[in-house]
C-alpha cells in the first residue's frame, strides 16, 4: 500500500460518512498505532484479536499491527462472549480490540480476559456534525465499567515514542480470518503477507480496469476473507473506498444510488433489493461485482435490466473464491462472462477437474471436484494440520492444489461452472429403494424458479425410511400479501405443485416452509446452520 501511494499522499483513500481521508492521514495513523504497540511490548510474531467492522480506526489498527509484524486475528462480531474468550486464549493474543457498538458482548468476560482491551470508536472519523448527531443519539448507551482502554488513550501510549522499524518478512502470517461456517464449524485461515499482496497483484492485472481516484462502495467487513483482501486491493490501486458499515440491504442500495460509484462489490442479499429500486442515473458505475453465493439467472437478468435503465454499462459479474485462497479464484467482468458461469480463473491461477471416485483429472465439460493452483494460497488452518492436509494436496511435480469441495465443469474457453457442493450432496432412497445422491442446490434452483419465490435454502435431515431427505425454506417476493393463514396455505400448495412438476420424486423436499426472512451470515450467504436450528425447534416463522 505504501509503495503504490507514497508519491500520491494527498489522494483520498477512504470516505467515511462523507468525510474524506487522505493516504497521508492513513499512514500517520498507522504509525501511531505501531508506536503504541511497541511501547506495550507487542512485537513481531505476536497475535492480537480484533472484533470490528471496516471503520478507519479498525483499518489503522490492522495495518499498524502488520507494520510491526503482528498477526491480526480478525473474528466475527457475532461470536458469543465465551467464543471471544476462547479465540483470545487459543491464539495467545496479546490484546483485544473491540468496536464500541458490540462492546457489550465482552462485559461479562472483561475481568477474565487478562490482556489489554481497547474500545474502538465508530464515530471518531465521522464529520463533526455527523459525529455530534451520533453521540446525541447514543447518549447514555454503552456505559461500561473500568477494565478497558479507550482508543485515544491507547494512542497516547506511543505519543512520545520514537518511530518503529517496520517488519519485512513477506512470508510471515499477516492475518487469521475465518471460514463462514455456513455448513460446518469455522476454521482459522492463516494468510501471509505474500498471499494478500499476490491477491492484489492478480486483481490489478485482471479483468477490472482500476483507475486511481475512482470510487468503490465498500460493504465488506474485514472479518470476511473477501473483505480484508479487497480493501487491500482498493488501497493498493488508488481506488477510493466509500466505507459503508450499515449493511442492511435497503440502506446499501440507497447508498449505491446516492454515491454512484465506479465499482460496487456486493453479495446475493442485495440483488433482490436492487431490482425493486426505482431507476436513477448510474452512468458512472462500470462494475457491479457479485460474490459470496450465486443468484438465479432470472435475478441476473433483472439486475442487468435495471442497470441498463440506469445508463450503466455494467452487468452483474459473478465470481468465485475461497477464504483459503485469499478470497478470489475466478472472475467475470461485463462482456467477459457466460450465463451460469462464475468466470475464468484469475491471472497465475490454474484449475483442474478431478474425478471424486478415482482422483483422475477429467476433461472439458466433465463434472468433478474443482481444484486450483494459485499464488494466493493460505499458509494453512490455524492449529489444524489434519484439516490443512485434507484440503491442500501436493502433486507429483510439487505443485500445491487446493480442493474446493465444489463440483463443477470447465468449458473449452476456460469458463468455470459450479454444479453443486460436494459436502451438501446427500444419500437418499426412492420409492423403489434405489440409492441416489441429490444436490440441494438443484432443489433450490427449481424452487427459485417459482414466480413468487424470493430466496430459497435447502437443508438435509436424517430419515428412517429414506436415509436422508431435504427440507426447503422459502421467502416470498411480496410477503405482505400472504399474512393470512389461508393465503399462505394457498401459495404453499402452488409452490409444492411447481416442485412436483419440475423435480424427480427422490428430489422432492419432504417439507417446504415459508419463512418471513432468510437467515444470512455476516458474509451475505444463506446461514444453513440457522435453518437447521429452525427445523430442529420447528420454528418456521
Amino acid at each position: 500500500v505504501f509503495d503504490n501511494n507514497k508519491d500520491q499522499l494527498d489522494d483520498i483513500v477512504f470516505q467515511y460518512f462523507g468525510k474524506k481521508i487522505k493516504y497521508r492521514t492513513f499512514f500517520e495513523n498507522v504509525g501511531k498505532v505501531a508506536k503504541s504497540l511497541n511501547v506495550m511490548g507487542i512485537k513481531a510474531g505476536d497475535v492480537v484479536t480484533i472484533m470490528s467492522m471496516h471503520t478507519p480506526e479498525t483499518l489503522y489498527v490492522i495495518y499498524g499491527l502488520n507494520y510491526v509484524g503482528v498477526t491480526a486475528n480478525i473474528v466475527y462480531p457475532t461470536l458469543t462472549d465465551k467464543e471471544i474468550l476462547q479465540s483470545v486464549k487459543n491464539t495467545d493474543s496479546k490484546a483485544l480490540f473491540v468496536l464500541d457498538k458490540v462492546f457489550g458482548k465482552i462485559l461479562s468476560i472483561l475481568e477474565v480476559i487478562k490482556v489489554p482491551v481497547v474500545r474502538l470508536p465508530v464515530d471518531i472519523s465521522m464529520p463533526w456534525i455527523v459525529r455530534c448527531g451520533y453521540r446525541l443519539k447514543e447518549k447514555g448507551k454503552g456505559i461500561v465499567p473500568n477494565g478497558f482502554m479507550e482508543y485515544q488513550a491507547f494512542l497516547e501510549k506511543g505519543k512520545h515514542s520514537e518511530n518503529v522499524i517496520p517488519a519485512t518478512d513477506s512470508t510471515a502470517m499477516a492475518v487469521i480470518v475465518y471460514t463462514s461456517g455456513t455448513t460446518g464449524e469455522p476454521k482459522g485461515v492463516c494468510l501471509s503477507n505474500d498471499s494478500i499482496n499476490n491477491m492484489a497483484v492478480q486483481d490489478r492485472k485482471g479483468l477490472m480496469d482500476f483507475v486511481r481516484g475512482k470510487t468503490c462502495l465498500f460493504i465488506l467487513p474485514p472479518f470476511i476473507g473477501f473483505g480484508i483482501n479487497h480493501i487491500h486491493v482498493m488501497m493498493s490501486t488508488g481506488i477510493v473506498s466509500i466505507l459503508q458499515i450499515v449493511l442492511e440491504p435497503k440502506t446499501v442500495i440507497e447508498q449505491l444510488f446516492r454515491h454512484k460509484p465506479y465499482v460496487f462489490l456486493t453479495g446475493p442479499a442485495t440483488a433482490p433489493v436492487f431490482c425493486r429500486h426505482k431507476a436513477q442515473n448510474l452512468s458512472n458505475l462500470k462494475y457491479f461485482i457479485g460474490g459470496g453465493g450465486a443468484i438465479t439467472e432470472q435475478q441476473t437478468a433483472e439486475v442487468n435490466g435495471l442497470l441498463a435503465k440506469c445508463n450503466s454499462t455494467a452487468t452483474y459479474s459473478n465470481g468465485y473464491g475461497m477464504t483459503e485462497a485469499s478470497s478470489l479464484l475466478c472472475a467475470s467482468a461485463n462482456e467477459i462472462s457466460k450465463s451460469g458461469s462464475v468466470g475464468i480463473p484469475i491471472i497465475d491461477t490454474n484449475v483442474k477437474i478431478v474425478d471424486v471416485e478415482t482422483g483422475n483429472e477429467l476433461s472439458y465439460r466433465e463434472m468433478g471436484e474443482l481444484w486450483f493452483h494459485c499464488p494466493n494460497l493460505m499458509m494453512g488452518y490455524y492449529k489444524n494440520k489434519e484439516a490443512t492436509n485434507e484440503i491442500i494436496i501436493n502433486d507429483v511435480d510439487g505443485k500445491k492444489w487446493i480442493r474446493t469441495g465444489d463440483l463443477g465443469t470447465v468449458d473449452q474457453d476456460g469458463f468455470v461452472f459450479i454444479t453443486g457442493r460436494l459436502k451438501r450432496i446427500f444419500v437418499t432412497r426412492d420409492m423403489n429403494n434405489n440409492v441416489l445422491k441429490p444436490f440441494p442446490q438443484h432443489i433450490e434452483e427449481v424452487l427459485m424458479g417459482f414466480e413468487e419465490t424470493l430466496e430459497c435454502g435447502v437443508i438435509v435431515q436424517k430419515d428412517e425410511k429414506r436415509v436422508h431427505v431435504g427440507i426447503a425454506f422459502v421467502t416470498l417476493k411480496d410477503g405482505e400479501k400472504y399474512k393470512e393463514i389461508s393465503e399462505r396455505d394457498a401459495i404453499l400448495k402452488k409452490i409444492k405443485a411447481h416442485a412436483q412438476t419440475e423435480l424427480a420424486e427422490h428430489m422432492m423436499p419432504a417439507e417446504i416452509h415459508i419463512i418471513e426472512k432468510m437467515p444470512i451470515t455476516s458474509s451475505g450467504k444463506i446461514d444453513y446452520r440457522a435453518l437447521e436450528k429452525m427445523a430442529e425447534k420447528k420454528q418456521y416463522l
